[in-house]
C-alpha cells in the first residue's frame, strides 16, 4: 500500500509541480514539426517530447550522437547505477528464493557484494542496448507516424519502442541475471567459476534458464517504465519549455516510473527468480514457469508473490532514477561536445554528383538547395514547388536542423508570371509565425527544364 501511495505521489508531481514553476506572463509559442527534428538527434533526445519546442534554451546547443556514443551513455548509466544499488537487489533475490535455500543469516553479509563489480560491468551492454534500441526505434516510428494521433500516437510509439528495447536487451540481460543471482545465493563462489561451470555443465542454454519468465517480466516492466518516464518527461518539457530535465526532476521521474513498473510486474519477478535460483534448493526442480506458478499458489499461497517487494522497490527506484538521470546528463554532455566540434569544421552531406553536396554546414549555419527531382514532365509550378520544398525538408533533417530556423532564401523561376503559384506553396510550407529574408530571381532556364529552384540558408 505504501508503494502505491509513493508511486501515485510521484505521478501527481509529474503534472502538478511544473505548473507552479512556470514564470508568469510567458506565452508558449505554437509548436510545429520542428519537434521531430529535435528528436532526430536520435538517441540523444529519444525520451524527449514528441511535440517539442522551438523556444531557445539557456543551455549550450547539442548535436546528434553517434551510435557508439549512445551505447556508451546508456551502458555507463546502467553499469554505475547497478553497482551502487547491487546490495538491495541481492536482498531481493535472497528473499524470493525457494524453501531449502540458505538465508542471509547463513550466507553472511558478504554475499551482498558477491560479484558486484563483475555483474555490474555485465550490465553495461544491457543499458547500452535498452537506450540505443529505444532511441532508434522511436525515431523511426515517429518518422512514420508523423504528427498524426497526438498524445495517443506518441504513447503507442513509446510503448512499441520500449518493447523492442526490452526484447533486444534480454539477449545480454538474462545471462547477467543468471550469474548475479547464483552468486548471491552462493551456488558459485565467484564470477569466473560461475561462467566456467555453467558453460561446462549446461552449455549455452544454461545462461538462458528462465528466459521465458524473464521476458514475460522484463517486457511489461520496460514498457511500463520507459513509457511512463517518456510521458512525464513530455509533459514537463511542454510546460516548462525546456529541452532537457533538471537533475531533481529526472531522478524523481525515473524513480516514480520504476515503482509503477515494479508494482505491475512483481508476481512475474518472483517466478523468474525461483526458476533461476532453484539449484540452491533441495526440493524437486520446477519443470516450467507454469509449474512454478501452480506450485507457489498450492504450497505457499498468493502472498508468496509479494516476497521481496520492499527490497525490490528499494533497489529498482534508485536504480532507474539514477539510470535515467545519468543517461540524460551523459547524452547532453556528448551532444554539447559534438556541437562544439562541428563549429570547428565544415560538415558536408551526401554528394548527388561530382563537385556538389546535398548540404554543407559550418559554424552553426546550413546551406542547401531544393529542386523538383523526380517530377513528371508536365508538372505545374505548384507541384514542382512542393517537391522542391520537400527536398529541402529532407536535406535539413540530414543536417540536424529544420525550416523553422530559416535565415534567407533565394528563389529562381523561369517564368515570373508563375510567382503566385510558387508563393502559395511557400506560405503553406513555412511554419506559422516564421519568416525568411527572401529574394525571387527570374532566369532564362534551369537544369532539366525545371520551373523552380530554391536555395536556403538555415541556422543549425
Amino acid at each position: 500500500v505504501r508503494l502505491v501511495v509513493v508511486a501515485a505521489y510521484l505521478c501527481s508531481l509529474s503534472d502538478a509541480s511544473v505548473a507552479f514553476r512556470r514564470p508568469a506572463g510567458i506565452v508558449r509559442a505554437k509548436r510545429d514539426a520542428f519537434s521531430f527534428q529535435k528528436q532526430s538527434m536520435a538517441p540523444l533526445s529519444a525520451l524527449q517530447t514528441s511535440g517539442g519546442s522551438t523556444t531557445p534554451t539557456s543551455k549550450s546547443p547539442v548535436a546528434p550522437l553517434s551510435v557508439l556514443q549512445t551505447l556508451i551513455a546508456g551502458g555507463s548509466a546502467r553499469a554505475v547505477s547497478q553497482f551502487v544499488t547491487y546490495p538491495m537487489d541481492a536482498l531481493r533475490t535472497i528473499s524470493q528464493t525457494r524453501k531449502g535455500a540458505k538465508k542471509l543469516s547463513e550466507l553472511g553479509f558478504g554475499v551482498l557484494a558477491s560479484g558486484c563489480f563483475s555483474t555490474s560491468m555485465f550490465a553495461f551492454p544491457l543499458g547500452a542496448m535498452q537506450f540505443t534500441v529505444f532511441g532508434n526505434a522511436k525515431k523511426a516510428l515517429t518518422y512514420l507516424v508523423g504528427n498524426r494521433g497526438g498524445n495517443i500516437a506518441g504513447t503507442a510509439v513509446a510503448m512499441t519502442s520500449s518493447a523492442c528495447a526490452s526484447l533486444a536487451s534480454c539477449a545480454v540481460g538474462v545471462p547477467q541475471e543468471i550469474l548475479k543471482q547464483r552468486l548471491v545465493t552462493n551456488i558459485y563462489p565467484n564470477f569466473g567459476t560461475a561462467v566456467r561451470t555453467i558453460w561446462k555443465t549446461e552449455g549455452l542454454k544454461g545462461f538462458y534458464v528462465g528466459w521465458g519468465p524473464t521476458v514475460a517480466r522484463n517486457l511489461p516492466y520496460i514498457v511500463i517504465t520507459f513509457t511512463t518516464f517518456n510521458h512525464w518527461k513530455t509533459q514537463e518539457l511542454k510546460k516548462s519549455e525546456k529541452t532537457s530535465l533538471d537533475t531533481k526532476t529526472a531522478v524523481r521521474f525515473g524513480m516514480g516510473a520504476a515503482l509503477v513498473g515494479c508494482l505491475g510486474t512483481q508476481p512475474l519477478d518472483v517466478i523468474k527468480t525461483r526458476m533461476m535460483t532453484q539449484a540452491a534448493s533441495n526440493l524437486t526442480p520446477y519443470s516450467s514457469a507454469f509449474h512454478c506458478l501452480k506450485d507457489i499458489i498450492a504450497t505457499e499461497g498468493f502472498s508468496a508473490f509479494l516476497a521481496g517487494l520492499p527490497p525490490r522497490a528499494a533497489y529498482l527506484a534508485p536504480l532507474w532514477g539514477a539510470q535515467f538521470f545519468l543517461n540524460e546528463k551523459l547524452t547532453r554532455a556528448m551532444g554539447e561536445m559534438n556541437y562544439k566540434g562541428q563549429l570547428k569544421k565544415i560538415v558536408r552531406g551526401p554528394s548527388p554528383g561530382p563537385g556538389r553536396n546535398a548540404w554543407v554546414k559550418h559554424k552553426g549555419v546550413v546551406w542547401t538547395v531544393g529542386v523538383p527531382k523526380g517530377r513528371t514532365r508536365n508538372a505545374d509550378i505548384g507541384t514542382q514547388t512542393k517537391i522542391s520544398l520537400a527536398s529541402i525538408d529532407d536535406r535539413l533533417a540530414q543536417a540536424g536542423t529544420h525550416k523553422s530556423k530559416i535565415i534567407e532564401a533565394t528563389v529562381f523561376l523561369t517564368n515570373m508570371k508563375e510567382f503566385k503559384g510558387f508563393d502559395k506553396e511557400w506560405k503553406a510550407w513555412m511554419p506559422e509565425g516564421i519568416g525568411a529574408s527572401r529574394a525571387t530571381v527570374g532566369v532564362a532556364s534551369l537544369a532539366n527544364n525545371d520551373k523552380v529552384e530554391i536555395k536556403v540558408t538555415v541556422a543549425a
